[in-house]
């Protein structure tokens, strides 16, 4: 028994030493917006700016257009294509700078329990890397519960949460799907009736490879952009 636990502990005690994680700090800045065509159908747009070591150097730089379906107040669809510049940044850092194309579709569940606003879902996406495609799977929750409203019951300070895992389901992955988890907390300040102002940390943990993993703290700022087109006599 002795000789068993010994030879399980030097076997641990390998693998804690051999394992590589790399504790990092970023910064996300964004800018999104929602523009509501008619009662069923918007337009979706994403910038993001990440920078690796707060903003001294380029992580990753990401445009995003989709449309989206209400079928109800409860589901939606989304459809949508980014343009990614992945950066080599941090202590596994990739090869060279490379840009990806990607599709994604997305379903999102609605639903709401007191004060407190849950989304739910999926989303696919196809990764295309020169002549490698990929494919994910997010799985996605997410929150919102309003801390202070006004008078008129207009919010004024959201509290906001989302967990997101992504993994990968292709034959590539052989077999080692889990690829990240990104768990997220902040803030959401309405500066007027069309812009909201957000805030927040999120960990981003990453598997690289077998004992190589990330662990990056990452600073979020962002900037939600809402505007509705339908005519008033139609709401």
């Amino acid at each position: 028994m002795k000789k068993i636990i010994l030879i399980a502990f030097l076997l641990l005690s390998k693998y804690y030493i051999n394992a590589q994680q790399a504790n990092q700090f970023n910064s996300w800045w964004y800018y999104s917006g929602k523009y509501q065509l008619d009662n069923k159908f918007n337009i979706q747009t994403l910038y993001s700016w990440s920078r690796h070591d707060f903003v001294k150097d380029w992580q990753q730089s990401k445009l995003r257009i989709a449309t989206g379906y209400d079928y109800s107040n409860n589901l939606s669809f989304s459809l949508g294509y980014e343009w990614v510049i992945l950066f080599p940044y941090g202590q596994f850092p990739v090869p060279e700078k490379r840009i990806e194309h990607r599709i994604y579709e997305q379903i999102i569940i609605k639903n709401k329990i007191d004060n407190v606003s849950i989304n739910y879902g999926i989303q696919l996406e196809q990764r295309f890397l020169n002549e490698l495609t990929r494919h994910r799977l997010r799985l996605i929750f997410a929150a919102k519960y309003p801390i202070i409203k006004s008078d008129k019951g207009k919010e004024k300070l959201t509290f906001s949460f989302f967990d997101q895992i992504i993994l990968n389901i292709d034959n590539e992955a052989n077999g080692k799907n889990f690829s990240q988890n990104r768990v997220y907390a902040g803030f959401e300040v309405p500066i007027n009736k069309t812009i909201t102002l957000g805030l927040g940390y999120m960990n981003q943990y990453i598997v690289i490879k077998e004992n190589k993993y990330e662990n990056d703290h990452t600073l979020m700022v962002s900037l939600n952009h809402k505007l509705d087109f339908r005519s008033k006599k139609k709401l």
